[in-house]
């Protein structure tokens, strides 16, 4: 297995040698629907003299400290993995010696779009202009698609209540998109991401399942929820026009990642949304959009993969190539989530992943030594 090596920062400088030498474990969640999240474990002892606990009197992980963990496999130039604020620790004593620890948990930059709640309004802006002023106010580099749906002062006004982050996840929301910070891979700078699902990009990779010599996944199962994807309308009234307002989709609107759409329009079940406090047809369609094209992803996986072979980190909230898992379940899947395990033993990727059809497109491309079997 190429070597694994990490370099851990406490407020952007290297972690004291004597401290890094007591941790047992990092668990490092990369998640596409909820904040990544650290959860570091260190063993703690009486000092030589008897007058405390190493560590945890040394007060080394205090709260919104802020962690960095940089990752390194075999050659390749590290590569940041998660920055993260210190939001919670515990630590459990034992009449044994070795056996007490102190388990930290930390969040990602968006814990700090979540410490006060507010009640502002945002007149004359679309909902990208809001999320790019938001994240301009925390240092974040901005990623963001455009939206079309202007909301005229005298006519409507965007209200917050509530922190930064709920606020834009329940745009996002509206709009079908996702909403999260991220790291950038060369820079190692915070971005702030408000856009749909990056379908397009080029696959970060390729997890070969019963493939010989290639295999690089200790295991995979994978499900279909057949009854989850849904068509959806939406209804409202305009107040002040006394109109009817509506909105229906009846397809996924983002990329088939495979041959047979998951939605079915064949018997296909129908939802109604209401209370959504949307009063124009147009926002009444995104949302109605949105919806379905979430509830299109019905096929889940979960797995493990075999670092060694893959010999790289896979990262959620991007797409990957999956061979050898039959014709129904092989091609594009989208990561939702990834647990990266580090350990005196080792470094262990596990994966949650999804996608919303079923069997390949003939569109997925795979390098000759990836090549789908026959």
């Amino acid at each position: 297995m190429p070597a694994v090596t990490y370099t851990l920062l406490v407020n952007g400088s290297p972690m004291p040698t004597e401290v890094l030498a007591t941790i047992q474990q990092l668990q490092v969640e990369d998640h596409a629907l909820m904040p990544d999240m650290l959860r570091l474990r260190s063993l703690v002892s009486v000092t030589e003299n008897g007058s405390g606990w190493t560590v945890l009197d040394d007060n080394t992980f205090p709260r919104l400290t802020n962690l960095e963990i940089r990752l390194q496999i075999g050659n390749q130039a590290p590569k940041p993995l998660i920055n993260c604020y210190v939001i919670e620790s515990s630590v459990t004593f034992s009449n044994t010696p070795g056996k007490s620890i102190l388990d930290v948990v930390a969040m990602d930059p968006t814990v700090l779009m979540g410490l006060d709640e507010k009640v502002k309004a945002w007149p004359n802006m679309t909902h990208s202009d809001i999320a790019t002023s938001i994240f301009g106010d925390y240092g974040f580099t901005p990623d963001i698609d455009d939206t079309t749906f202007n909301y005229e002062e005298n006519d409507t006004t965007v209200m917050q209540r509530g922190t930064d982050i709920r606020f834009l996840t329940q745009l996002a929301k509206r709009n079908g998109f996702e909403c999260y910070v991220d790291l950038n891979d060369a820079t190692g700078a915070v971005e702030g991401h408000f856009h749909k699902p990056r379908l397009d990009d080029t696959p970060q990779g390729v997890l070969s399942i019963n493939s010989g010599d290639a295999t690089n996944v200790n295991s995979f199962q994978a499900r279909f929820d057949m009854l989850r994807p849904v068509q959806a309308t939406a209804s409202s009234l305009d107040v002040e026009s006394q109109d009817n307002q509506s909105g229906q989709a009846d397809s996924a609107s983002l990329r088939t990642l495979g041959k047979g759409a998951a939605l079915d329009p064949n018997k296909p079940r129908t939802v109604l949304i209401s209370q959504t406090g949307l009063i124009k047809s147009a926002e009444l369609q995104n949302y109605a959009q949105a919806v379905v094209d979430r509830s299109a992803f019905a096929i889940v996986a979960d797995g493990e993969l075999n670092t060694s072979a893959y010999g790289d980190i896979l990262r959620a909230k991007r797409a990957v190539s999956v061979r050898g898992a039959g014709q129904q379940y092989s091609g594009l899947y989208y990561i939702d989530r990834v647990l990266h395990i580090i350990t005196g033993d080792g470094y262990v990727q596990k994966f949650s992943a999804r996608r919303n059809a079923l069997g390949l497109s003939g569109q997925e491309t795979f390098t000759q030594d990836n090549a789908l079997p026959n």
